[in-house]
């Protein structure tokens, strides 16, 4: 998989993202894969067998449906997470868009992103207006601190008003990022390469130009010191 983004797409620390990228992927398997467990609702086992979704083998889809999803694991987490979910009391609206997608669409592909207080309303809005009672306290708080303190980042925003970000999640980032990253704590390997092979340049450069002034003054010295079998003045500046 990581072959197939390499050759697609390339960067000067594509290797730095390798970790963030396959983990993504891996979301958005696991995001597909599970929306495929909408195929079984009210329906029996033998219908659901048999409606294989479109690109999946038959053999695939009979093995994730009896293996899987019908598995107690599958069946504990399925009642788990629908539990969590209902006891949100600021959910997201973006539906399958991501976080990133909408900052780049807001201005991110300019080089100017939105603040924070955009990307909460943006992602979390419903028929342009904020409904839940929560979500407006505290988009009016993020309002008020970026009102108050502009030169504020997003993600110093983020962490004021939900307090630390940890693991690769953020707050209006969404997942595969870090807080330490959107801070800028982190310096690419291939960027510290780079430092590294300009500095090897400029002490070659600077080594050089020594050993051509050491070099002239050595010929300076010897002429003011020649002997008298020494060559003319002229000629030996000449030579």
């Amino acid at each position: 998989m990581w072959k197939a983004v390499t050759e697609k797409f390339d960067s000067d620390d594509m290797i730095d993202h390798r970790g963030h990228v396959l983990q993504h992927m891996r979301k958005l398997w696991n995001n597909w894969r599970g929306s495929l467990h909408k195929k079984m609702k009210s329906k029996s086992l033998h219908e659901v067998l048999k409606d294989v979704p479109a690109g999946v083998e038959k053999s695939d889809w009979q093995w994730l449906v009896k293996e899987h999803f019908l598995s107690d694991k599958f069946k504990e987490a399925s009642t788990r997470n629908s539990v969590n979910r209902s006891k949100v009391v600021m959910p997201h609206r973006t539906g399958s868009k991501p976080y990133r997608e909408i900052n780049y669409e807001m201005g991110g592909k300019d080089g100017n992103p939105p603040n924070m207080a955009i990307i909460f309303f943006e992602t979390h809005k419903k028929d342009d207006e904020l409904v839940e009672p929560e979500t407006i306290e505290k988009y009016a708080e993020i309002q008020e601190l970026v009102q108050s303190e502009p030169s504020l980042t997003n993600i110093e925003v983020v962490e004021r008003c939900f307090g630390p970000q940890c693991k690769s999640h953020a707050v209006g980032f969404g997942g595969g990022i870090t807080a330490k990253e959107l801070k800028g704590g982190t310096t690419s390997k291939a960027a510290l390469l780079e430092e590294l092979k300009t500095t090897k340049k400029e002490k070659e450069s600077l080594q050089n130009r020594m050993d051509i002034l050491e070099s002239k003054y050595e010929r300076l010295e010897r002429i003011l010191v020649r002997q008298p079998s020494s060559p003319p003045l002229d000629q030996e500046l000449e030579d």
